[in-house]
């Protein structure tokens, strides 16, 4: 069994700063650097609990959620196992929600985790 560990960078976010590119480009940078330090984390708490094939995978897209279920189908995994984005309701009405989108397209079982 292979496990991935999957951090999702929407780079659409970047919207918003484009009239200062060197904010945007060092607020993608802090964005990529904190998923890999989580990433890396579970990769860690894996190999203690001796989990040989634990990967860590950064995905940056426009479309995250395509990405990681493309990354998925791809990979022929068996199980997607979601956590909260932490949107406010207003956000999540309008752009949708992360975890709804994956339950509702992934071709595989699907776990919310709080």
């Amino acid at each position: 069994d292979t496990l991935y560990i999957c951090n999702a960078v929407r780079l659409f976010d970047t919207i918003y700063l484009d009239s200062d590119p060197d904010l945007a480009q060092e607020y993608m940078k802090r964005l990529e650097e904190g998923g890999k330090a989580l990433c890396q984390y579970y990769v860690e708490e894996c190999k203690k609990r001796k989990e040989p094939n634990c990967h860590q995978v950064i995905i940056t897209s426009d479309y995250p959620k395509e990405e990681i279920l493309k990354f998925a189908q791809e990979k022929g995994v068996d199980t997607i196992y979601v956590g909260p984005r932490g949107l406010s309701k207003v956000k999540r009405m309008l752009i949708g929600s992360f975890s709804q989108y994956i339950v509702n397209h992934a071709t595989c079982d699907v776990v919310l985790v709080k």
